[in-house]
């Protein structure tokens, strides 16, 4: 997944979400946790949340930033979905190009969009020798809260 922004609410993705693999288990949990780990530092930072979808507007606001072969293939591909060949994923983003011929505005999907996942918990790993790790979490009641509490916790 690919992480485009980071506001005072949360972090933001932007995906298919009619398809694809998380979609589905989002439907299922709205619950989600990212992980972002840098090896060459041996640092890791696990977040996790409750997700919301962004509105239609907000995530037109992001279609609109990407390049037209981006916003096609938002619209032709059917994330994770089996296909026979790469002719098949050609057609659709042929039939798709011919649908907005001469259109330099390309509607958002209403599959298609950005999903907001509120912190709840937040991890810092900082590894060491000996496998004495350096762990921390901030942690808070609901989305609706400022208040953080902080633990050091065993490696």
């Amino acid at each position: 997944m690919y992480l485009k922004e980071l506001d005072p609410t949360g972090f933001i993705i932007y995906s298919n979400f009619e398809t694809s693999r998380k979609s589905q288990d989002l439907r299922s949990n709205p619950a989600a946790s990212l992980t972002f780990y840098w090896r060459e530092v041996e640092r890791q930072v696990r977040v996790e949340g409750v997700t919301e979808r962004l509105s239609a507007e907000e995530s037109q606001t992001y279609f609109d930033t990407r390049i037209r072969g981006s916003r096609v293939g938002a619209w032709a591909s059917r994330q994770s979905e089996v296909i026979e060949d790469r002719n098949v994923l050609e057609e659709r983003v042929n039939e798709v190009e011919r649908r907005f011929e001469g259109q330099d505005k390309i509607p958002v999907p209403e599959f298609w969009g950005g999903l907001r996942l509120k912190p709840l918990y937040v991890e810092f790993w900082q590894g060491r020798e000996s496998r004495l790790h350096d762990r921390f979490v901030y942690e808070r009641e609901s989305v609706e809260s400022e208040e953080w509490t902080v633990k050091r916790l065993s490696p």
